[in-house]
């Protein structure tokens, strides 16, 4: 029988984790949390909170904890009017070099969709991306190329919703048995350990942030730290995708300008763009 997890012992859970690197998950809502760990303990074979505890302090196994926190995107081209939107009007606003980040990358659908739209665009070689994740392993699987196959068709169906060429099945290679993204279109990417959001190079700064839906599980206070510390990392003039499941938080709203509003993309101010620029 599974561990049924109460809020003192959700307090417990976190703030036992947060003794160690990359495992700080106190600003995460309570519902998150408990349907989140709920799903690390049954997949951990947890039974008892000490036992957890015990096994904390073992490096694997805070690995696994934190691989299993994740909550991985489930396809690629999610929300493909994003995606069109980006192709259409932000890829030629970033050259002809520019610097990408993705505070949080659970899985790699969102990169590779996003390394497809730089490929057929010809531009794979005018950016350097920056992906992070506090796990380890995954870090290490997404830059493998690894892709959920359950979801090949679905994935297909949206890249053919953006209306452009039909080379999907270019982009993926055959290895034992299984396909994967080609690692060749991964090679201007740089993966860090680290938590979302937290970024230790303080002086170092990109030209598009994409954080979609990846802030909407927590508390409203941590929400406004995150998406400002994240800010802080935007050049002025650079581009910022939320999500069409996020909004922005009441102290930020001005200082971004929106860019499109339906897909929640916006800028920071300091460029003017009259092609893109709209008002919040």
């Amino acid at each position: 029988m599974g561990v049924t997890l109460g809020i003192n012992d959700i307090k417990a859970v976190t703030s036992e984790m947060a003794r160690y690197k990359n495992m700080d998950y106190t600003g995460l809502s309570f519902s998150f949390l408990k349907r989140r760990l709920a799903y690390v303990f049954e997949k951990l074979k947890i039974r008892k909170l000490a036992g957890f505890f015990e096994r904390l302090k073992e490096e694997e196994f805070r690995d696994e904890v934190k691989y299993h926190m994740a909550v991985k995107v489930t396809e690629m081209f999610r929300d493909p009017g994003f995606w069109r939107y980006v192709r259409q009007h932000l890829l030629t606003e970033l050259e002809p070099k520019f610097k990408v980040w993705f505070p949080d990358t659970p899985s790699g659908e969102e990169l590779y969709s996003f390394l497809i739209l730089l490929e057929e665009n010809n531009m794979i070689d005018c950016v350097e991306i920056v992906c992070q994740h506090s796990s380890e392993k995954l870090c290490e699987e997404i830059a493998q190329g690894v892709l959920e196959a359950k979801n090949t068709e679905l994935n297909y169906s949206n890249y053919k919703r953006l209306e452009e060429s039909d080379c999907y099945d270019n982009y993926f290679v055959e290895k034992n048995g299984q396909m994967r993204f080609d690692k060749r279109l991964l090679r201007n990417c740089i993966f860090r350990v680290a938590e979302p959001g937290i970024n230790k190079h303080e002086d170092e700064i990109f030209d598009f942030i994409i954080f979609r839906n990846s802030g909407i599980n927590y508390s409203y206070s941590k929400h406004e730290a995150l998406h400002s510390t994240i800010l802080n990392h935007l050049r002025p003039g650079g581009f910022y995708a939320i999500g069409v499941k996020e909004a922005v938080p009441d102290n930020l709203k001005k200082a971004l300008v929106v860019v499109d509003q339906k897909e929640s993309i916006y800028r920071k101010p300091g460029v003017k763009s009259e092609r893109l620029h709209e008002t919040i």
